[in-house]
């Protein structure tokens, strides 16, 4: 038995237990992902297929993504885990122990510790990164990639997201840079972590009272898991470089739905972009939504994407001109 930081025990067979969720009974623990670095998973749903869910951040927990995406273990076994550095995860405090290319080997560390030939892919934000890089280098593993939502495909979308997200509320932005600074050196890091989320995350919605409806909260966590976000988050993005996506979308010739909501103008462009990049891929906007569909339009949301995750195209899914 040994510890990681945070407090979190892992048990010689990477299994805690199991837990209540809002899916059902999960069964939770630890796995080894590249280089030895201990990753807390857990594991919830039924179904014949097996979907790894990639949280946004870097540098967040499963909490950014779930439980709101917690209908989707309906239709499948659903894997989410802590993505190195932060969560319940091992903190990592080395740059170079957190690079992209270290959480797809990390990605690939999973799929081999569960024996799955191949599995369905399911990303949110960079976890959508994750999963084309991962799909690009490791393409015969991958069944179908569900993009919720993803991040911008290059460095200069990410750009003009963030100037468009800066037009629509010119003050969150200085509160979040404040917030961040604080997290790392905070006795007590869990309120600024909220505050910094419910600020952040509101600028995405459509309507910003549906924000009242989101469940989310990578905050709970070991302290030591939050005070290393930004950390983690940072030594990541800075790792990718000016990225562009765009030449490894030729690689994936899986299935691919890319989903946002069609009132998210901020992240369109990049929608856009990937959608016509992919060779098997379409492109889904959720009507009366933002950036959030499954959370401002659910009804909307969560039947199409059952729909592809069993493997139908959902009807108003289009095919972008290439």
């Amino acid at each position: 038995m040994s510890r990681c930081r945070g407090g979190a025990i892992v048990l010689a067979l990477g299994i805690l237990g199991t837990t209540d969720s809002a899916a059902g009974q999960a069964t939770q623990g630890y796995l080894s992902g590249a280089d030895g670095t201990q990753l807390y998973f857990r594991q919830v749903g039924s179904g014949p297929d097996t979907a790894v869910l990639l949280h946004g951040g870097p540098g967040l927990s499963i909490g950014v993504s779930w439980p709101d995406l917690a209908p989707l273990a309906e239709h499948a076994v659903v894997l989410l885990y802590d993505q190195r550095g932060a969560g319940r995860s091992e903190i990592i405090t080395d740059s170079t122990r957190l690079r992209a290319s270290d959480h797809v080997r990390d990605l690939e560390a999973l799929r081999q510790h569960f024996g799955l030939a191949q599995m369905t892919l399911i990303g949110q934000s960079w976890g959508g990164g994750l999963a084309i890089l991962y799909a690009a280098e490791h393409p015969e593993r991958v069944k179908r990639i569900l993009l919720v939502g993803p991040m911008p495909p290059t460095a200069a979308l990410y750009a003009l997201r963030q100037k468009k997200i800066t037009a629509k509320d010119s003050v969150s932005g200085a509160t979040v840079a404040r917030l961040i600074a604080a997290i790392p050196t905070a006795a007590d890091p869990a309120p600024l972590c909220r505050q910094l989320f419910a600020t952040y995350l509101t600028s995405y919605f459509a309507d910003r009272a549906s924000a009242a409806h989101l469940k989310a909260d990578p905050c709970d966590v070991p302290a030591d898991g939050i005070r290393n976000f930004p950390f983690v988050s940072n030594a990541t993005m800075q790792s990718l470089g000016a990225w562009d996506f765009t030449p490894l979308l030729t690689r994936l010739t899986m299935p691919v739905l890319v989903v946002d909501g069609a009132l998210s103008v901020a992240t369109a462009d990049g929608m856009h972009v990937l959608a016509r990049g992919l060779p098997n891929g379409r492109l889904l906007l959720i009507p009366g939504a933002g950036h959030y569909p499954q959370i401002e339009q659910p009804d909307r949301f969560f039947s199409p994407v059952a729909a592809f995750l069993h493997g139908v195209w959902p009807a108003d899914a289009t095919t972008e001109h290439r």
